[in-house]
């Protein structure tokens, strides 16, 4: 599967807030998963797309070096020429997740989501599918802190020649994103405890 690395910095592209909230609609806000994986379940997006409640799981785990702050979930049929010349299928289903790390300072220097995502490059290269992802890295101010720092949001589309085998697709592509993501979160575990030591 292929993971594109982006970065988004300038002043007019998209930024986020730690915590947040709709002005249109108070319901939607900013929901700690990582304190109450129970709500997971009743997540509107999880409903819709349940494969992403387990990759919710896995990134809020209490092991986990990560925690998400937003998810969204889209279906269409409206497929750029780019994507139906190279992938041959008419569904596309789109997923997306906010990230940051739950290790406070990693949020704060860029270099941190670079590596995170050249790590995932690597490790999704083998990874096979009708997927595609990107890795965005953007802005976002820590309200507790009050300080900017850096978020990533993971974008996945996935596509099948039905909405449900673009469905599938995408489950399979979520599932090597939360293997991914694992082992990287061990691996700054290992690092963390080494240099605690």
């Amino acid at each position: 599967m292929r993971l594109e690395i982006l970065k988004e910095l300038e002043q007019d592209d998209p930024k986020l807030e730690i915590p947040w909230a709709s002005p249109e609609d108070p319901n939607l806000r900013y929901q700690d998963l990582k304190g109450h994986l129970e709500l997971i379940p009743e997540l509107e997006e999880v409903l819709e797309f349940p494969a992403l409640g387990p990759f919710l799981q896995t990134l809020n785990a209490g092991d986990s070096v990560f925690r998400t702050a937003k998810c969204g979930v889209w279906s269409t049929q409206e497929l750029s020429e780019e994507e139906r010349a190279e992938l041959g299928e008419a569904h596309k289903l789109g997923v997306y997740v906010d990230l940051v790390f739950e290790v406070e300072e990693f949020n704060f220097a860029v270099e941190h989501y670079l590596r995170l995502g050249e790590k995932l490059e690597g490790i999704l290269a083998s990874a096979e599918g009708s997927a595609q992802a990107e890795f965005t890295i953007r802005r976002c101010i820590f309200h507790d802190k009050n300080s900017w720092g850096y978020y990533a949001t993971l974008f996945l589309h996935a596509y099948g020649k039905t909405s449900a085998g673009a469905a599938g697709e995408g489950t399979r592509a979520l599932e090597a994103l939360g293997r991914g993501l694992s082992s990287v979160s061990r691996i700054l575990q290992a690092r963390a405890a080494g240099t605690n030591s």
